[in-house]
């Protein structure tokens, strides 16, 4: 037996952040215990590591005794590992033979090229590892990463941990008991959990190596990932704007025209992205334009960058033979046997790959990178039928450890955005990285990357699911995340006969959504306006699909319902982006969350911890309408009550940010949700900056003059307000100006610390105090030094 003791944890270890305690464990089957995985930081060091030495066992397995973890010296064990066993296995790689014969095929999700004549090869040597864990019979269990189902707990269940579209593991989970258990482990792994015992099944690894995190709060541990796996760095001032996308802008003039059609109609919109298929045709996945449709980008992105937008451009990890990239790297050596991926592992790779970047892209004036199909492969995304979840997973094991080295077949995406990172930087050191990727893995955050849930349907269901995955994505350490709003796939059978041209046949099992009309279908109309006013309280806020336009003048004009919902709640957005950048602030220097399952604030509270259909977004208590109301597809009208089921965790007062009425918590009752309002609280205590002057423009520095606050009384709180540049990497070297308001309750004051960073401070600052007898304001000067503001 070993036995892993924290006496130290209730009282707090001095020097350790919130009395956090990380332990590494290293299970080996060879005695030898190996360097981190590169996910790990290399400068991270654990407050204790233990290694456990496998012994031989029946039928060639190894395996290792039981280890304890306890909190305190004498109390029972919050976690403990029963055993390790370790089964030996072959790598194997697939070569070319002879001269490569290449077929293209052609699917929803793009061109792929198959060498016909390749064959097995080994290459080396590992383990298959179970790892089983015993824990307790009420824990919950979250984390994963994001998939498709919906599970808000992962107890009684089966998740399989492999890239794919819609699924994007993290080999992570946490436990409401206080603890997390993180896998340094690449390899593609499956999660089951029964009766009081999660095993965990690692496809390809040297040892079975992983951290156990134990904190006071859940927020805790989530820290705990980010100090183990790094932090998230900052993405540019204008991606925490609206953004528009759609499948997909044809031409220079059209991106032009929509950018025009926003400024017309007064819309905040901070991207424009320019999806697929921009190259010329017969060079798929080539880094060049085709000049009939994109003449001169240089003009095109000067004409959106005076209009405060940024231009985001699709780029894929695969270049199929026809193009210059294909071509450049097939010289070089560096695509996979299917001569038309290229190898992401390999650092001339990925330099070379940056280069085809920005040749002509970067050096155009493209501001954002949409890396797409990062798994970088997707054998299950055909057929009309969906597959089990096994054979799901079988394919796509088969295929990815067909190219990739097994023990990293979860990670390219990691170095595929480590590439694009590290070599944007060298050229380009005062412009941020920001990479909307489709996989990713414990560490993407250090890398710019902002993961996106995949090619999902328009459905009611899909979209109550989302907000579960989303939150999931959240507690398993990843602080950026979102999907396409309005779903990626709107129509069925119709829709995808008129996309593929198909006369007959059966369309695809992931081509499911509801609503054939698109925008012509009222139905859809409020499915989006809900998933709108949804995605408007996420990291990043954007609209992308096909099948039918996005665009909100697309969804009626100045007075219809729908239109101005739309745009009432992206002009939201851009009043409250101060505050949800001081946010993105906190996550970088106090690897903080935005986003957050309630379990996480108020995990004493078990209505608050079971609930799936509420989150929190700083201090704002976020409930989506995740039902129809008025209309189903087909524009069928609904007679329903508009309203919907809202829960207030007790522990705090909250207020209607809408009509800022005070609620006591605790209190669960029917809230008015017509279509245009989404139940929407802020707690007691908060304070938010705000930006009443109607700045939209947050592609270019702004130093404003006036710092606006909003405070809510009830309870004594404390806030970062924060501005910087709006771009490159200066806040990390203090180049900001951050200034800590604290409101103490009993008092009726405000009191405004000393300025930190180097960065301008603004010299004005309007502060309104709302209470549940009213509001009232107060305007003061501010020089940099503490002072105190009082509403007595």
């Amino acid at each position: 037996m070993y036995a892993v003791t924290d006496r130290l944890l209730a009282a707090g270890r001095a020097g350790t952040e919130d009395s956090m305690k990380i332990i590494r464990v290293v299970c080996t089957p060879d005695g030898v215990c190996r360097e981190p995985g590169d996910i790990i930081e290399k400068e991270f060091a654990p407050d204790e590591s233990v290694v456990a030495e496998a012994v031989q066992g029946e039928g060639g397995t190894e395996k290792t005794g039981r280890l304890e973890f306890v909190k305190d010296a004498g109390e029972s064990p919050v976690l403990v590992q029963e055993s390790c066993s370790f089964t030996p296995r072959a790598i194997t790689r697939y070569a070319i033979q002879g001269k490569a014969r290449v077929a293209v095929k052609k699917t929803v999700d793009g061109e792929r090229s198959v060498v016909e004549n390749a064959a097995e090869t080994k290459v080396g040597d590992a383990y298959e590892a179970k790892l089983v864990f015993s824990i307790g019979e009420k824990e919950r269990i979250l984390g994963l990463g994001q998939h498709e189902d919906g599970i808000a707990n992962y107890r009684n269940c089966t998740q399989h941990l492999y890239q794919n579209n819609m699924q994007i593991p993290m080999p992570v989970f946490l436990s409401d008991a206080g603890y997390g258990v993180l896998l340094d482990a690449d390899c593609l792994m499956v999660y089951e959990e029964r009766d009081n015992r999660i095993t965990i099944s690692m496809d390809a690894v040297e040892q079975a190596a992983y951290y156990v995190i134990m904190a006071e709060d859940m927020t805790g541990l989530v820290r705990g990932i980010r100090r183990i796996t790094g932090k998230a760095a900052m993405l540019p001032k204008w991606a925490y704007g609206y953004i528009q996308s759609r499948e997909r802008y044809k031409s220079q003039e059209e991106l032009k025209n929509t950018a025009e059609e926003f400024r017309r109609r007064q819309i905040p919109v901070s991207c424009l992205v320019q999806d697929w298929l921009s190259w010329e045709e017969g060079k798929w996945g080539d880094k060049h334009l085709d000049k009939t449709r994109y003449p001169n980008l240089k003009e095109l992105t000067d004409t959106l960058h005076e209009q405060g937008i940024g231009l985001m451009l699709s780029v894929w990890p695969n270049m199929n033979k026809g193009g210059e990239d294909n071509r450049e790297m097939m010289e070089a050596g560096k695509l996979y046997a299917n001569l038309s991926t290229y190898d992401a592992f390999d650092v001339e790779a990925r330099e070379l790959y940056w280069k085809q970047c920005e040749r002509e892209l970067f050096s155009g004036g493209v501001d954002a990178w949409w890396c797409d199909s990062t798994e970088p492969f997707t054998p299950d995304w055909n057929g009309a039928d969906r597959r089990s979840a096994q054979e799901r997973y079988q394919i796509s094991k088969a295929e990815l450890t067909r190219y990739m080295d097994a023990r990293k077949a979860n990670v390219y995406a990691v170095y595929h955005a480590k590439g694009i990172h590290d070599n944007q930087r060298k050229a380009a050191p005062e412009v941020r990285v920001m990479n909307l990727t489709r996989s990713g893995y414990l560490s993407s955050q250090k890398y710019g990357a902002v993961l996106w849930s995949g090619d999902i349907a328009a459905t009611w269901d899909v979209f109550r699911r989302q907000i579960v995955e989303g939150l999931q994505m959240a507690a398993s350490g990843i602080p950026y995340w979102n999907m396409d709003i309005g779903a990626f796939f709107v129509g069925n059978q119709e829709a995808w006969k008129r996309w593929s041209g198909a006369k007959e046949g059966t369309h695809p099992w992931f081509w499911h959504g509801d609503f054939e009309e698109g925008v012509r279908d009222k139905g859809y109309c409020e499915l989006y306006v809900r998933w709108l006013q949804y995605g408007t309280f996420l990291p990043v806020m954007r609209s992308h699909g096909t099948d039918t336009p996005r665009e909100p003048w697309q969804f009626g004009q100045e007075g219809d319902l729908y239109y101005d919902t739309i745009v009432r709640y992206i002009r939201l957005r851009y009043r409250l982006a101060p505050y949800f950048y001081a946010l993105a602030y906190r996550v970088w220097k106090e690897n903080a969350m935005s986003m957050r399952s309630l379990i996480f604030d108020y995990r004493e509270d078990e209505k608050a911890a079971e609930t799936e259909d509420e989150y929190l977004f700083g201090d704002f208590l976020v409930c989506p309408v995740t039902f129809p109301m008025e209309y189903g597809p087909d524009n069928t009208p609904l007679q329903r009550e508009k309203s919907r089921k809202v829960y207030l965790p007790k522990a705090d007062g909250w207020y209607d940010y809408e009509t800022k009425e005070y609620l006591e918590g605790g209190l669960e009752f029917q809230a008015p949700a017509p279509v245009e309002k989404m139940p929407l609280y802020i707690k007691a205590g908060s304070i938010l900056a705000v930006d009443n002057a109607g700045t939209t423009d947050l592609y270019h520095e702004q130093r404003p003059e006036e710092m606006e606050l909003e405070v809510y009384a009830g309870k004594d709180g404390a806030f970062t307000c924060y501005t910087d540049s709006g771009n490159g990497y200066g806040y990390q070297r203090g180049e900001y100006a951050a200034v800590r308001a604290s409101w103490k309750d009993e008092d009726g004051e405000l009191i405004l610390g000393a300025a930190e960073g180097s960065y301008p401070y603004p010299a004005n600052w309007k502060v309104t105090l709302y209470t549940s007898g009213g509001s009232s304001v107060r305007k003061v000067e501010y020089r940099g030094e503490e002072i105190s503001i009082s509403f007595r």
